[in-house]
């Protein structure tokens, strides 16, 4: 009898440390060819504050570069501008360019720039029921977090436009709000990239930021590619640099 119940658990105590370290192995496996940066957990983003931002944080001279709409055909140039010249930056991206093009948007999180929700399609988010406005931040957010591994802590809705159900809801997700103190309105170039539109950009990013002691400078990266937006980036760059700038991510 008690020879029988010793047999039964000593089996009973074999079959558990079977299950516990199967378990623990499958714990500790990982698939080989998967990025290190995609292991991450999702960041936790820092409670946010309520209303828009306009200008760089920072107290002395700052300056935020930020491209909105993409990723893009000039996605990878901007980012070898900014490597170049050792630059922070803030990426807006739309939630359906992430998912057409799920390579750069793990470039950029890889290269160390901010990740940020432009929603998932554009729309004016003024036109939009809550339900709605939510779907597009949240759509985006769970499309980054599926690259990247973490949400974006920021967030510029489409054309500036927004409510208070806009703020109130970036708030809930905290998302920081972010706007822009200098548009170079680069994206009328329409993909050219004659002397003109680059000129045009670098004289609007001068004019507009030069007299500001720290100006959120918004230009673009769509699909469709924004050649004179990377032309007159290294302009843009020296420019701020030269007169004491110092500059940030948002």
């Amino acid at each position: 009898m008690l020879v029988a119940i010793a047999l039964r658990a000593l089996l009973s105590f074999a079959l558990t440390s079977t299950v516990i370290s199967g378990s623990a192995a499958g714990i500790q496996r990982q698939p080989a060819d998967r990025p290190r940066a995609l292991d991450v957990a999702a960041a936790s983003c820092p409670a946010a504050p309520y209303g828009p931002n306009y200008y760089a944080p920072g107290r002395v001279k700052t300056v935020a570069l930020t491209f909105d709409d993409g990723p893009g055909k000039t996605t990878s140039k901007i980012m070898s501008i900014l490597r170049a010249y050792h630059v922070p930056a803030t990426f807006f991206n739309i939630g359906r360019n992430e998912a057409g093009d799920r390579r750069l948007v793990r470039a950029e999180a890889r290269a160390g720039y901010a990740v940020g929700n432009h929603t998932w399609d554009h729309p004016d988010m003024t036109r939009l029921s809550a339900a709605q406005q939510a779907a597009e931040m949240d759509r985006t957010s769970a499309e980054q977090q599926a690259i990247t591994g973490s949400k974006p802590c920021v967030f510029r809705p489409p054309y500036g436009s927004y409510n208070t159900t806009t703020l109130r809801l970036a708030q809930r997700r905290h998302m920081a709000v972010w706007l822009w103190s200098v548009d170079t309105e680069d994206w009328e170039a329409n993909g050219s990239a004659a002397p003109y539109w680059v000129n045009r950009i670098i004289r609007l990013a001068e004019e507009e930021g030069g007299v500001l002691r720290h100006p959120v400078v918004l230009m673009h990266n769509q699909p469709t590619g924004n050649p004179a937006t990377a032309l007159a980036l290294p302009t843009i760059i020296r420019f701020f640099r030269s007169r004491g700038y110092r500059f940030v991510e948002l």
